[in-house]
């Protein structure tokens, strides 16, 4: 054992670990402490209508009236606001959007972001009084061709580390079929269609009566979510609660921050 930690901390001098955002001292290897503190601060993102943080914010969310299932007064969970590099914003505020970007391309923070997710999905259900065993967790996947080029499909390495860390069954209940395109790239209009063509249930895989946290790394028209949670309910899903790492605002407020100073932070 003493032979172990002596080579341990010779390694650790001759290759120390560093933030893999910013380049900095991390005792992990993953984020340091400011650059975790930048991602925390992000939380605390108000949006420019309604002035509430994205877990709260319901502006531009008509996808919910295809989910219907609340927790805690919630219709979903997001936790915090994806701002764009193009949307201008300071390094802090740009915390989230680089670490996301990692994750779809590498596979980097997934075992932060399941954490984040895992402990703000126990805070609803605890307070809506619900067991954690009673739900089944699932993702909304990637295109076949995206999942070729990457190796891995992020939403599906989030929501099994989710799942693990909530003590509940992981299900892939969706499919996405090889002719749907990648929603980034489309116009609302595109997205919804895009995502009622692409998606397909695996019917054998979805219970009757099972309640679902429907997991989807950003939420932006929320077409994705509002096609996959039509989907399970018309399979016999009882309750369908999307869960993301962020969303964005609609596309009319997407403007910069130096011109309009639309991002505020809590007080």
């Amino acid at each position: 054992m003493k032979k172990t930690g002596i080579g341990a901390r010779l390694l650790s001098l001759l290759f120390p670990r560093v933030c893999s955002l910013c380049g900095g001292p991390s005792p992990d290897g993953e984020l340091c402490a400011e650059c975790r503190r930048k991602y925390a601060a992000g939380t605390f993102l108000r949006c420019p209508r309604c002035r509430q943080t994205a877990d709260r914010c319901l502006c531009g969310t008509e996808f919910t009236e295809s989910t219907r299932t609340t927790l805690a007064h919630r219709p979903f969970l997001a936790l915090n606001f994806y701002i764009p590099a193009k949307r201008g914003g300071e390094d802090d505020d740009r915390v989230t959007e680089r670490m996301i970007l990692d994750l779809k391309s590498r596979g980097s923070y997934a075992d932060f972001f399941a954490g984040e997710c895992a402990r703000q999905i126990g805070r609803l259900l605890d307070e809506a009084g619900e067991r954690r065993e009673d739900w089944i967790l699932t993702f909304a996947p990637r295109s076949p061709e995206k999942f070729a080029e990457c190796g891995f499909d992020q939403g599906e390495e989030v929501g099994r580390r989710i799942a693990e860390r909530l003590g509940i069954p992981f299900e892939r209940t969706l499919a996405r079929t090889s002719h749907s395109s990648e929603q980034k790239t489309l116009r609302a209009e595109e997205r919804r269609e895009n995502a009622q063509e692409g998606l397909i249930p695996r019917r054998r895989s979805i219970r009757a009566g099972g309640r679902y946290l429907l997991f989807d790394d950003i939420i932006t028209t929320g077409s994705t979510v509002r096609t996959a949670a039509e989907l399970l309910y018309e399979c016999g899903a009882e309750a369908v609660f999307p869960v993301a790492l962020a969303r964005t605002y609609p596309a009319e407020d997407r403007t910069d921050r130096g011109r309009t100073g639309e991002f505020r932070r809590s007080p």
